[in-house]
C-alpha cells in the first residue's frame, strides 16, 4: 500500500470518528437549543399574561390561553428562590397524534398583594423526530467527505509527492559506473530537502569508496601479477637445473602453492567485479549450446574419473546472461561436480527453460550445505579446492535474480538454479522424471 493511502486512511478513520462525535453533539445541542429557545418564549408569554393581569384586562382573550394555566396561590406556597421553572416529558399530542416532548414553563408572581402560579406548555419536537433529520445529514457529509478523500487521494500525492517521485527516479539511474555526482531535483519542502541533502552526501561517499577500491583492485592484481610471474619463472628454471629428488618435490609444492594463489587472486578479483555489478546481460545467451561445449571440454576429466555422465538439454535455451558469466557458472558447477565425485560414480546435467539442474555423487560435506556458498568454505577439508567457486555462483545468480538451491539427498549433491524468478529453485527438485541419456560411462 503506497503511503499516501495509509495517510488518506488514517486522516478517513479520524475524521469518521470525529464525525460520529460530532452528530451526536450536534443532535443533544439542537435539542437543548430548542428547549431554550422555547423556555425563554413561554417565560415572555407568563410575563405578558401577569402584566395584563396586573392591568385589569382579560387574559382569556390571549392565543395562548388554551396553553396556559392561571391559578392563585397561598402566600406559602410562593417559591423562595427561583421564580421559574420548566419540566420536560413524553406526552400524547393530540394535535398531530404523537408522542412529543411536552414543556411546561412555571412562573410565579405577586400582584397587587395576591400570588398567582402561572404555567404555559407546548410540544417541541422529540428524539425521534430530531434523529433522522441528523443522520441524514451524517450520510451526506459522509458520502461528501469520501468523494473529496477520494479525489484528494489522486491529485494531491500529483503535487505533493512530485519531488520524491523525481527524486527517486534520478536514484534508480544512478550507476557507479559511470562516475558522475547526482544530480537531484529542487524542492521547496523540508523534509524532501534533508533527504536529498544526505542521497547526495551518501552517493558522493559512494562514488568516492567505489573508486578507491576500484583503483585498490585494480593496483593489486597488476603489482601481484609481476611477482607471481617471477615466481614461476624462477621455479620453472629451478626444476630444469640439476636438482636432488626432495629439492624436485618442494619446488613442485612451491609452484602447486602458486597456482592456488593465483587462482585465489582471479576469483576474488572477480567476485569484487560481480558486487559491483561491472558486468551487464548483453545478447541472452544459447546455454543449450554452451553446455554441452563445456561438458566436451571436460570429457578427459571425467573419463580419468571414471564417471558416467547422463544428460538431458533442452534445445534453445537462451537465458540474458553475460557469456563470459554463463561460461564460468557452467565450468564452476560442472568442475565441482567432478571434483567432489568418487571414483566411478555419475553426473546428471538437466537444462530446461525453466532452470538448470546438475547432480553428482559423492561424500556428505562436513559443513551445512547453507555455508557452502559462502567464500572460502568447503565441503571436504582436505580438498585442494579454494572454496570459492559456488560463492562466485552465488554472486552471479544474485546479479541476474536467479534462485538457486543446494541439497544432499541419499548420497547426491542437487544444485539447481530458476532462471525464473516467480519459480523457487527447490520446486525443481521436486519433479526429476526427465528422460536422460548417457553421454559417456567409464
Amino acid at each position: 500500500m503506497k503511503l499516501t493511502n495509509k495517510f488518506t486512511l488514517w486522516y478517513f478513520a479520524i475524521m469518521l470518528v470525529v464525525l460520529l462525535i460530532g452528530g451526536a453533539i450536534v443532535y443533544y445541542e439542537i435539542q437543548w437549543k430548542i428547549s431554550r429557545v422555547e423556555v425563554v418564549r413561554h417565560q415572555r408569554l407568563n410575563d405578558l399574561i401577569a402584566q395584563q393581569i396586573s392591568k385589569g384586562g382579560d387574559y382569556t382573550d390571549h392565543p395562548t390561553r388554551k396553553r396556559a394555566t392561571v391559578r392563585e396561590i397561598p402566600a406559602d406556597s410562593m417559591p423562595r428562590g427561583e421564580q421559574s421553572y420548566y419540566t420536560r416529558g413524553l406526552n400524547w399530542n393530540p394535535e398531530f397524534q404523537a408522542n412529543e416532548f411536552r414543556l411546561v414553563v412555571t412562573s410565579f408572581y405577586t400582584i397587587h398583594g395576591r400570588h398567582y402560579r402561572i404555567a404555559t406548555y407546548s410540544f417541541i419536537p422529540s428524539f425521534y423526530q430530531l434523529l433522522p433529520g441528523v443522520v441524514d445529514s451524517f450520510k451526506w457529509i459522509l458520502l461528501l467527505l469520501l468523494i473529496l478523500v477520494a479525489i484528494s487521494g489522486k491529485l494531491i500525492p500529483k503535487y505533493i509527492l512530485s519531488p520524491f517521485k523525481r527524486t527517486l527516479k534520478v536514484i534508480q539511474c544512478f550507476d557507479l559506473k559511470q562516475r558522475k555526482s547526482i544530480l537531484l531535483p529542487e524542492t521547496r519542502t523540508d523534509e524532501f530537502k534533508e533527504l536529498n541533502k544526505f542521497l547526495k552526501k551518501m552517493t558522493d561517499k559512494a562514488l568516492e569508496d567505489y573508486q578507491s577500491l576500484k583503483e585498490f583492485a585494480e593496483n593489486a592484481s597488476h603489482e601481484l601479477q609481476t611477482p607471481t610471474a617471477i615466481i614461476r619463472g624462477k621455479l620453472d628454471l629451478l626444476m630444469e637445473s640439476d636438482i636432488r629428488d626432495d629439492q624436485a618435490i618442494l619446488i613442485a609444492e612451491m609452484q602447486t602453492a602458486l597456482e592456488k594463489l593465483s587462482r585465489i587472486h582471479s576469483s576474488l578479483t572477480l567476485l569484487t567485479k560481480l558486487e559491483n555489478k561491472e558486468y551487464t546481460a548483453g545478447t541472452p545467451v544459447c546455454l543449450s549450446m554452451l553446455t554441452r561445449e563445456t561438458l566436451d571440454s571436460f570429457e578427459e576429466l571425467i573419463q580419468m574419473k571414471s564417471l558416467t555422465l547422463s544428460c538431458h538439454i533442452e534445445e534453445k535455451v537462451y537465458i540474458p546472461l553475460h557469456s563470459s558469466l554463463a561460461d564460468l557458472l557452467l565450468t564452476n558447477l560442472i568442475s565441482n561436480a567432478i571434483r567432489h565425485n568418487i571414483p566411478g560414480g555419475n553426473i546428471k546435467v538437466i537444462l530446461t527453460k525453466a532452470g538448470l539442474i546438475i547432480s553428482n555423487t559423492g561424500l556428505q560435506p562436513q559443513l551445512p550445505v547453507s555455508e557452502l556458498f559462502e567464500r572460502f568454505k568447503k565441503g571436504d577439508p582436505a580438498s585442494d579446492s579454494i572454496g570459492i567457486g559456488l560463492a562466485i555462483v552465488r554472486q552471479i545468480c544474485d546479479l541476474m535474480n536467479f534462485n538457486i538451491v543446494y541439497e544432499y539427498v541419499s548420497g547426491q549433491h542437487l544444485i539447481a538454479i530458476s532462471f525464473q524468478p516467480s519459480l523457487l529453485a527447490s520446486k525443481l527438485l521436486q519433479n526429476l522424471n526427465f528422460p536422460l541419456y548417457t553421454v559417456m560411462q567409464p
